[in-house]
């Protein structure tokens, strides 16, 4: 039964792999995943990002569920275009077996709690009565097993866009990440970035939203029972750093930068310094941890100066 109410749905992701204990834990969160959608009989294209073990892709390869998009070594690739690439990939599956009506999921893999019966469903079932995408709504359980800092962060940034930008009193739940598309949805997606002037990394998966939305497409929100794996929570390795990692402060303003909020575009171009440095300090192993922190702190101090 579950099977048929999901039979038009198919799930597209991407992988990258570094040999550290964060992507060591969100590595085995993956299968937990690809074995959900297998046991549901859903269709996944995965974009290979890079890095993984030979015997990490094979083990992905060995699912007859899932289809690999591998990156193309001689394009330009960013976070965005990997995306579309993977949903391109998607709506070909669909075209070539006749999927009537599709459903397009992205979801990243980490997620293994959303791709459950439970929790598509609904999704599934929004779409399927005239939405064209749907951006799946947690509620507090899954809120309050968030990291302090994060949680922090992303509820600050989705208040300043539905206050600024939205200005509305529905608010989007964008920086959960999964978004479920229709056709009409999905080549808001696949257009994002046309003109080569978007910085195309984790806007890529917010600004077609809100540009749906301003186009008159119905955008529903979707409230879930979801639950992150434990080591995406407070007892996970990123949640054990100190101070805030300057992939959320980059995250953070960027995404708003790109949403076209002016403070935050006035904030990239004052810090667009600070963040080359910080990123070529993580690269250079023998840099000394008293520059990088020093670096790091001016960082912060700039990003607290705004709201």
């Amino acid at each position: 039964m579950e099977k048929e109410k999901l039979k038009n749905l198919i799930i597209y992701t991407g992988v990258f792999y570094q040999d550290n204990e964060i992507y060591r834990t969100r590595s085995k969160i993956w299968f937990k995943t690809f074995n959900n959608a297998q046991k549901l009989g859903i269709k996944v294209v995965v974009r290979n990002d890079g890095g993984l073990p030979d015997e990490m892709l094979q083990r992905i390869k060995n699912y007859e569920n899932i289809t690999i998009v591998e990156k193309d070594p001689l394009k330009k690739n960013t976070l965005g275009s990997g995306r579309r690439e993977a949903l391109q990939k998607a709506i070909e599956i669909a075209e070539k077996e006749g999927v009537e009506k599709p459903v397009f999921l992205w979801t990243e893999p980490e997620k293994d709690d959303l791709v459950t019966e439970k929790n598509l469903s609904p999704l599934v079932a929004e779409i399927n009565t005239g939405s064209n995408m749907v951006i799946p709504e947690r509620g507090e359980k899954a809120w309050n097993e968030l990291p302090e800092q994060q949680r922090w962060l992303e509820k600050r940034a989705e208040k300043r866009v539905q206050e600024n930008i939205i200005k509305s009193d529905e608010g989007l739940d964008l920086w959960f990440g999964p978004k479920v598309l229709d056709l009409v949805g999905a080549d808001y997606f696949l257009k994002y970035n046309s003109n080569k002037d978007r910085i195309d990394l984790w806007d890529s998966l917010m600004v077609p939203v809100l540009e749906a939305k301003k186009d008159g497409l119905k955008v529903k929100s979707v409230p879930l029972d979801f639950s992150y794996d434990e080591s995406q929570t407070k007892e996970g390795a990123e949640a054990k750093q100190d101070g805030i990692p300057t992939k959320r402060i980059e995250q953070y303003s960027q995404i708003l930068k790109e949403l076209g909020d002016p403070k935050w575009v006035e904030f990239f171009e004052t810090s667009k310094a600070q963040l080359a440095e910080i990123k070529e300090l993580n690269k250079d192993k023998e840099a000394k941890s008293e520059k990088l922190g020093e670096a790091k702190k001016s960082l912060i101090k700039n990003f607290f100066k705004l709201k």
